[in-house]
């Protein structure tokens, strides 16, 4: 068939695939610790979104299975005793909702025009149902693989992949395949990811006293919000003070807060952008701004140390420059930094966690000394948070799995092959020959992880089509 044909046949998917997607995404499927045992390890909103795939599979005809101690659900297709199995690996789970959405809000998801709002629509529950109906178009006309196509759905990807060591532990890996969290065109090469803990105590022995500095939710999501709690000095003037916090975000672009004076105490809020943590430089860290204001004033001992480091070194410092780590790589592009969460508690345990993503050609032990060097008068221990998977990854450009996908990408837009680095994490970076690919379209708003995130939805037809002739090519 052609590239046109596949198309034609998934819009006939549409209204049955979108009303699917709408229950999928009412699902609030955001790790939950108070609500997690055994039976349903990430909590009772992810477990929910897991049993509604496994009720999906076998509604349709599917051979579905829970696997890596109910962590995974799997999908099957193909013959039992196939010597290869060609995966595409997805996740259940989202970041939390949020507080800023002014559409509908994060888990009542609404289609608007051509927009699908809903939390986890972009990231990623359209492209794993596209997945899911690509599979299922292949299997409604008749298509028998000569390899198994597995369908893999995750539930701890923006967590800690919990999920996918447990399954690569007890299942082992498939011999090659595609995760659809990530972009069109194919991506074969995604960058390391690293995130730092600098943990200090946090004192604040002056006249002028920070009691509480607090912003950021996840390391991976640059802070939209950051809230200060500081104690003025006798005799200096609050209205004065206020003032010129006003003036500070009046004078800085794209910035918004509001100071308020509570029984003694200034309660400072500022708000700047959230985005995703991979591509910091299209977000305004609003903890990094929040403290560059805070260092005109005379905070002293750890208060000042933390103001200084976070607010001067790490302000507007996406590229590591302030950290002598500005690295760049022909093949994978530029290191990237995003402090992702910051607490600050007077004499009380305090964290700043920032979060790298770096190419090949520089190792964490680089990045870990740069910024112990570059800590100034902030007494600190840095720690290296262990993760799973999170090293450079590149597949070998001339691999069918990245050679057939970029060709079938090309055939459906019409535009030249080629290939794209992700400063992202996708489930990919497991499989030795692994790849992200979709369904973010090039010309498209990256809405993962931000408030009034949305898909549009003629672009899910279009993705589904792709995915189904990736399939089909690769196993037939």
């Amino acid at each position: 068939m052609t590239a046109e044909q596949w198309q034609q046949k998934s819009q006939l998917y549409k209204s049955e695939l979108l009303t699917d997607l709408l229950q999928f995404l009412s699902i609030p499927s955001v790790l939950d610790k108070t609500t997690a045992n055994v039976q349903q390890p990430f909590g009772a909103g992810i477990e929910t979104a897991l049993q509604f795939l496994v009720d999906m599979g076998r509604r349709d005809g599917f051979k579905v299975e829970r696997v890596a101690d109910n962590m995974v659900v799997v999908i099957d297709y193909g013959p039992e005793d196939a010597t290869e199995t060609f995966g595409v690996l997805s996740h259940v789970d989202v970041v939390p909702g949020g507080d800023a959405w002014t559409i509908t809000l994060p888990f009542s998801p609404k289609v608007i025009g051509n927009l699908l709002y809903g939390r986890g629509s972009h990231d990623m529950k359209a492209d794993l149902i596209a997945s899911y109906y690509a599979l299922k178009q292949l299997k409604d006309a008749g298509f028998q693989p000569r390899k198994k196509i597995r369908l893999i759905f995750g539930s701890d990807e923006e967590s800690d992949w919990r999920d996918m060591r447990a399954y690569l532990d007890q299942v082992g890996e498939p011999t090659f395949g595609f995760s659809p969290d990530g972009a069109f065109p194919v991506v074969p090469g995604e960058k390391g990811v690293l995130t730092l803990s600098i943990q200090f105590k946090g004192t604040t022995l002056g006249e002028w006293k920070l009691h509480r500095f607090q912003s950021g939710e996840r390391d991976n999501v640059v802070p939209g919000t950051a809230i200060a709690d500081v104690e003025l000095p006798d005799g200096v003037d609050i209205n004065g003070f206020l003032a010129a916090y006003e003036r500070y975000l009046k004078d800085t672009l794209m910035i918004s807060g509001i100071g308020q004076y509570d029984d003694g105490h200034i309660i400072l809020t500022l708000y700047g952008k959230s985005v995703h943590g991979a591509y910091p430089e299209d977000g305004l860290n609003a903890a990094t701004y929040l403290a560059n204001f805070l260092l005109n004033y005379n905070f002293d001992d750890q208060a000042h140390g933390f103001l200084e480091f976070l607010g001067l070194t790490n302000h507007k410092n996406v590229f590591g420059e302030k950290l002598g780590l500005i690295y760049h790589d022909d093949i994978m592009g530029d290191l990237t930094v995003n402090v992702g969460k910051i607490l600050f508690q007077a004499n009380a345990d305090s964290e700043i966690r920032i979060n790298f993503r770096y190419p090949m050609g520089i190792t964490e032990t680089a990045i870990l000394t740069q910024v112990q060097r570059h800590m100034g008068s902030l007494n600190a221990k840095i720690f290296k948070q262990e993760a799973f998977g999170t090293h450079p990854h590149m597949v070998d450009l001339s691999d069918p799995i990245v050679t057939v996908l970029a060709d079938i990408y090309a055939q459906h837009t019409h535009t030249q092959k080629t290939y794209k680095i992700s400063n992202g994490g996708s489930y990919a970076r497991l499989l030795k020959r692994g790849v992200a690919f979709g369904g973010q379209f090039p010309d498209v708003p990256v809405m993962s992880h931000q408030p009034n995130e949305y898909v549009l939805v003629d672009n899910i037809p279009k993705t589904q089509a792709i995915f189904a002739q990736v399939m089909y090519e690769m196993t037939r």
